[in-house]
């Protein structure tokens, strides 16, 4: 086989899933203006009922999304707030300003903008007919951000360090979130609402299983969570004695305070629609491998699990797929998504990252095996902290001069897959979660 043709193939194929996702392309295929009547997905408004539209966009494909609206209609006035870093490609807008704040633990950047949002929300006058159209994409949890009263902008700080390294998955972490929040939990649509503005969010989903309450943290969608998870998750994971006091106390107060839950139904003035997910761009990494003359099948988009001892399922089945064509004949390729968790000491992490651990690992299980490629990478273009993710092949453990088993367990894999030249670089504007494509050459041409 020719390895080199089949590791441009993966990447070629994360790069399609990257494209795929972009969030220009989401907003503008929902967002039509035909004379005075906006549509947006399938609402119509008539642009001289209203008085005001105001756009407000909040997550690392802010931009983006921000500037595909205002390209079809300028905003009365808004607000984007997205990730400081070089991995996130901002646009700069025309119509709303910018402002770059911190993921994924929120500092006073973040809150500053978040009441600024809450502010142009809170001067709606009775009287006025006004369109709230809010662009929500990954990242948007840490980014929109408002501690409750009696809770400081370093509490979240150090809940969030918390939450980064207990282990839990999205749903637990932004469980926990969405119960220290203004905004979170349907919370911002219910200020909305009771202003009498008409709410519309468009989403780009970096949540397996696309649960709208999760993504963002849902903060304008109906949550079912309450308090007592919140307390119930952090003493799980045993981290409830490591919360700031005032925290505990305002989680504690919750229990007490039916008033102070999330929201439970969504107001129907208020309107929430997915507009692109993990799904989207696994289908464009799929095509590409159809193209290159592979046999294709995605697997799945709604992956999780620890990345290193996940990878291992998933190489059992790339040598299944070699030695008995079952489930689907080779050359083939199969394609993965969804979001894995990596749990680590906090002070011992060094690039960590689960779509790297997953590709080490999985270099480890075919070490012995010729004829198969993975390359897995984050398409927000950052996987943990470092670089988006690495390529390797049957020959990498034998390529390398590192020691793969302690990089892998000491959550070095960012270093492991430099020395080789194997990482994954690039810029990208959203964030549908992990992209993973798995070549498996037939066996009589390994």
């Amino acid at each position: 086989m020719d390895y080199e043709q089949y590791r441009k193939t993966a990447i070629d194929m994360i790069m399609a899933g990257v494209r795929a996702a972009d969030p220009t392309a989401a907003v503008k295929r929902n967002v039509k203006l035909e004379g005075d009547t906006l549509r947006i997905c399938d609402l119509k408004f008539s642009l001289s009922a209203l008085d005001r539209v105001l756009l407000f966009s909040v997550g690392k494909a802010s931009t983006p999304m921000a500037s595909a609206f205002e390209s079809v209609v300028k905003p009365d006035g808004g607000l984007a707030i997205t990730k400081v870093g070089a991995e996130i490609d901002t646009i700069e807008l025309k119509t709303i300003p910018i402002v770059r704040a911190w993921h994924p633990e929120p500092r006073a950047v973040n809150v500053e903008a978040t009441e600024k949002v809450l502010g142009m929300v809170r001067d709606i006058k009775p009287s006025e007919k006004v369109l709230v159209v809010l662009m929500v994409s990954g990242g948007g949890s840490a980014l929109f951000t408002a501690p409750p009263p009696g809770v400081s902008v370093d509490d979240l700080f150090k809940l969030n360090q918390i939450l980064m390294k207990w282990g839990g998955n999205i749903y637990q972490i932004n469980a926990v979130r969405k119960h220290i929040d203004q905004v979170k939990g349907g919370r911002f649509a219910k200020i909305c609402a009771e202003k009498g503005a008409t709410v519309v969010s468009l989403i780009l989903s970096d949540v397996v299983g696309d649960d709208l309450s999760v993504v963002a943290s849902g903060p304008t969608y109906k949550d079912a969570s309450t308090f007592a998870d919140a307390i119930g998750l952090l003493k799980q994971f045993r981290v409830w004695d490591e919360c700031p006091e005032l925290v505990q106390t305002h989680l504690e107060r919750g229990l007490r305070n039916p008033d102070m839950e999330s929201l439970r139904e969504v107001p129907t003035n208020v309107h929430n629609y997915l507009i692109g997910n993990n799904m989207v761009a696994l289908r464009a990494a799929e095509a590409v491998a159809a193209t290159a003359g592979f046999n294709t099948m995605i697997l799945t988009s709604q992956n999780t699990g620890e990345a290193k001892e996940v990878a291992k399922s998933f190489m059992g089945i790339a040598k299944e797929v070699q030695d008995s064509g079952n489930p689907i004949k080779p050359p083939a390729a199969l394609i993965v998504g969804g979001e894995m968790t990596v749990t680590f000491k906090w002070e011992e992490r060094d690039g960590f990252g689960p779509c790297r651990e997953f590709v080490l690992s999985s270099a480890l299980e075919i070490a012995n095996r010729r004829g198969i490629v993975v390359a897995g990478a984050d398409t927000d273009g950052e996987d943990g902290q470092g670089k988006s993710g690495a390529v390797a092949d049957s020959r990498t453990i034998a390529r390398a001069s590192l020691d793969p088993l302690s990089h892998l367990y000491k959550h070095e894999a960012e270093a492991f897959f430099d020395h080789l030249g194997d990482s994954l670089l690039f810029e990208s504007r959203t964030n549908v979660n992990d992209v993973i494509a798995i070549l498996i050459a037939p066996w009589d041409s390994r």
